[in-house]
């Protein structure tokens, strides 16, 4: 994997002279694969999946007369990411579909109160920051969904690690870049934003474009080799997520739906379960560091095969003991002041002396 690239001409910065609106392309209707209906794909293994609580996407879909859906990227637990043909302004982006029953109101908040600072700012973490172009409900067959367009990406580096890195992790010199450029979108978030992400990993980081030449492809690709997808019930479609291969692009941070607003201290369950730092596991307050500690897991889990904490005990089943042991193993015990903090919590696992209990 080469180096971390840099970023010479800011893809969101290409200005296009203004002309008529694109028409929309018409995909082919046959020539794919048709999975069958007794398999689970996508969005269909996340557990508790309901699937009214998803738009039904449509490949070539043009939504509000501007977008049109060319390719699939991605899905998660509250949305589907497809990339879409931008007809007005001849771009490509990023389109988020949200589950009509999603929480949206905070990425989608957040971003309003970054645009303004982003568009100002000359901190150079500005440039590694996923921006948000436009934003927008439809409706679908069961409620409202959300939709928020952004810049569009190659894909994360969860997936990189996962396709192209499946027996390791990537080399020093490349992560080296990445977690510098993760470091100045944290720089300009905590010291000028005043956000705290809270859901950092590899997942959200994303290999961004230096340009949009790679994805004229990916959707031309549909014409020649349409993708496989599994026709369901109640006029719905589930087509697989198309990958490119990856190119240097800048790391743009991505995912603001867990972010909080201000420095705190904030209190609550945050991150995933392996990313937990300690003071979210023992109900204490918590603000900026919690993203520094991500940043220093995230740094290990791209170099590595495995990630550093797991939670689980031996048996597999994932429990805050089993974390704190991890914790311990790596870095030793907590010291009596950082329990005297939480007094009660710290009763679950320790006595007042700060040992731990033994199995009887």
């Amino acid at each position: 994997m080469p180096a971390w690239g840099k970023l010479a001409i800011p893809f969101r910065s290409l200005h296009r002279e203004a002309a008529a609106p694109e028409k929309p392309r018409s995909f082919p209707t046959s020539g794919f694969k048709t999975i069958d209906q007794d398999v689970k794909v996508e969005e269909e293994e996340i557990p508790d999946y309901v699937a009214e609580r998803f738009y039904p996407v449509r490949l070539g879909e043009v939504i509000r007369d501007q977008y049109q859906t060319v390719v699939k990227l991605g899905f998660g637990s509250s949305s589907t990411i497809w990339l879409a043909r931008d007809l007005k302004n001849h771009r490509y982006v990023s389109l988020k579909f949200y589950v009509h029953t999603s929480r949206f109101q905070r990425e989608l908040g957040l971003y309003n109160e970054m645009t303004k600072l982003l568009a100002k700012t000359a901190n150079p973490g500005r440039n590694n920051i996923r921006h948000l172009l436009d934003s927008f409900e439809i409706d679908g067959p069961c409620g409202k969904h959300v939709v928020l367009a952004f810049e569009p990406a190659q894909m994360s580096l969860r997936d990189m690690k996962l396709v192209f890195q499946k027996d390791g992790g990537f080399d020093e010199m490349f992560v080296r870049g990445a977690i510098q450029e993760l470091l100045k979108a944290l720089d300009l978030l905590h010291s000028e934003a005043h956000i705290v992400h809270t859901d950092i990993h590899p997942g959200n980081l994303l290999l961004g474009l230096d340009d949009d030449s790679a994805l004229r492809p990916l959707e031309d690709r549909q014409f020649t080799s349409p993708v496989s997808r599994k026709e369901v019930a109640g006029d719905r479609t589930i087509y697989l997520s198309q990958l490119m291969r990856p190119k240097p692009g800048p790391m743009l941070l991505s995912d603001f739906g867990e972010a909080r607003s201000g420095p705190g201290h904030h209190a609550g369950d945050i991150m995933p379960i392996q990313y937990r730092t300690p003071e979210v596991i023992m109900c204490l307050q918590w603000s900026y560091a919690v993203d520094i500690w991500s940043v220093g897991l995230t740094a290990w889990d791209l170099l590595g095969p495995k990630n550093l904490f797991t939670a689980e005990d031996e048996d597999g089943e994932m429990y805050d003991a089993a974390h704190l042991a991890e914790f311990i193993a790596a870095i030793g015990p907590p010291p009596l002041s950082f329990l005297k903090r939480s007094p009660e919590r710290a009763a679950d696992f320790w006595d007042e002396q700060g040992e731990p209990y033994r199995k009887a």
